[in-house]
């Protein structure tokens, strides 16, 4: 297994940033149930399994910047 050079840079990758906000949005969606009569199971469900998805072609890119 490959470990970062430098891990407080990872604060600029995309991976990581999509994760923060990942785990904003299931912290807000569990904190309002208000939101749960609007939106089902199942639809939360397939939401968070199309971010899963997006979180790992994000960690395949490349995140650092190419030298010139």
């Amino acid at each position: 297994m490959k470990l970062v050079d430098n891990w407080k840079e990872s604060g600029q990758w995309w991976s990581i940033k999509w994760s923060l906000a990942l785990i904003a949005m299931n912290l807000i969606v569990s904190l309002m149930p208000l939101l749960e009569v609007h939106v089902s199971v199942t639809i939360y469900a397939v939401l968070n399994a199309v971010a899963a998805a997006i979180t790992t072609v994000l960690r395949l890119l490349s995140q650092t910047p190419s030298p010139e």
